[in-house]
């Protein structure tokens, strides 16, 4: 069941209240915090960027055709049309050849020059573009990605967002392989740009958030060109939404990584920690409190940086004005995280005899484990895909999970219990 994660007050009362989730998880599957259903199927929306790129970054497309950092950056962007990010998608073109009215999309105007522009506290610094075009579309530069993936493999940009596509079929392998999701468990639909979107419970999501910030058991070149695209998103965290919004000042950090999604999604990589988050709003209403939404979280985590935690708390406008511009209330993240007790004392090296604390009831201990180790995502059994064939194709054993696999590669198997599991075992032996 989801909880209140926003209260907006008008004076002493709270008139109005936005409910949703908070899934964190470690890359290892273990739920280390929540709050809320977070096993609710979610649309990660373009919270799926950063993954919807790897298949092109894994075949050399980004070195084929000479591709900066900055241009590889936007490939993860829901980018918000400036100039600045115009001049970026103009260089891909060229450099690519590709038309940008090979595009899906219909045209459309710059988000910076929308409304929720105007509630960024430095909003009237941003540059957009007047008139419309595709290449303003926020997708354009995922758009450019999928095109360019597409003609490599059939010598032609049409059908790239058919979820029979070779394109698409690549990146729904490997959202599997990161948030351990058998692919027959990947709901899909359409995304408001027209090309496949993906839905899976909140806590796999999370987990393929962790992967991109700790890729310690998936193949060599995998990690690789994730640890590639983190740096490229890092290095130009204005090319993901815009200047001076949560995202950008959090991409600025290279501990961190964020990528939001339409109706009130948003997903983080903590690589210090290892930890993946997501955030769902029931009603679809995230931008303005996207940043103290995240504050909240990370002064929870008990997070070291607090001048960007500081930064996200102000970076939308937040206070309620009326028509007279008078000020009459304000909006507040309103919710705590439980968190496993001994997340904190594995991460600073504490135990129970440092700190001198009365003994614990065995009964509280056991309930503080119990949803951290609870339905384990790695304890699944699941199989990693390998990225062995010419090709580039990442094929995926998860879509037949009753084949036996013998491999190195195993984290488990998709056999729900112990007597399946050692059935399977049998059969591989035989």
């Amino acid at each position: 069941m989801s909880k209140i994660l926003v209260k907006e007050y008008r004076g002493d009362v709270v008139e109005n209240v936005h409910y949703g989730s908070v899934a964190i998880v470690a890359s290892t599957g273990e739920t280390i915090a929540y709050t809320g259903d977070i096993e609710k199927q979610t649309y990660m929306r373009s919270a799926s960027k950063p993954i919807q790129v790897l298949p092109t970054l894994l075949a050399g497309l980004h070195e084929k055709f000479q591709l900066n950092s900055e241009e590889v950056a936007i490939f993860n962007s829901s980018h918000w049309g400036s100039n600045h990010h115009l001049f970026v998608l103009n260089d891909i073109v060229e450099k690519t050849g590709l038309n940008p009215e090979d595009m899906i999309m219909n045209p459309c105007g710059s988000t910076s020059a929308a409304s929720i522009s105007d509630k960024l506290a430095m909003g009237s610094k941003l540059n957009p573009v007047p008139g419309k075009s595709k290449l303003q579309h926020c997708c354009s530069g995922k758009h450019l990605s999928l095109m360019l993936l597409q003609r490599e493999l059939t010598g032609n940009v049409k059908g790239y967002q058919d979820p029979d596509s070779p394109v698409q079929k690549q990146i729904i392998s490997f959202l599997s392989m990161l948030s351990q999701t058998p692919t027959y468990k990947i709901a899909t639909g359409i995304d408001g740009c027209g090309v496949p979107v993906f839905a899976l419970p909140m806590r796999n999501i999370a987990l393929a958030y962790a992967k991109l910030a700790d890729p310690f058991n998936l193949p060599e070149d995998v990690a690789d060109i994730i640890s590639y695209d983190f740096e490229c998103i890092n290095k130009h965290p204005e090319k993901i939404n815009d200047y001076y919004t949560p995202s950008y000042y959090i991409n600025k950090n290279p501990d961190l990584l964020m990528k939001d999604g339409s109706r009130g999604v948003i997903c983080m990589s903590v690589r210090s920690r290892k930890l993946g988050i997501v955030i769902k709003l029931e009603d679809g209403w995230s931008d303005e409190f996207q940043g103290i939404i995240i504050a909240r979280i990370l002064e929870q985590l008990k997070y070291e940086d607090t001048e960007l935690i500081a930064q996200l708390k102000k970076c939308y406008k937040t206070t309620l004005y009326n028509d007279c511009l008078d000020e009459v209330g304000h909006a507040d993240a309103d919710f705590d995280l439980n968190i496993d007790a001994s997340y904190f004392d594995d991460l600073y090296g504490i135990t129970n005899d440092e700190e001198n604390e009365e003994e614990e009831d065995p009964e509280a201990l056991a309930e503080q484990k119990a949803y951290r180790n609870r339905n384990s995502i790695l304890g699944k059994n699941v199989v990693l895909p390998k990225s062995e064939d010419s090709d580039t194709y990442i094929r995926n054993p998860m879509t037949e999970p009753a084949r036996p696999v013998k491999s190195a590669k195993i984290i488990s198997t998709i056999t729900e219990s112990s007597e399946a599991l050692e059935d399977s075992l049998d059969m591989d032996e035989n």
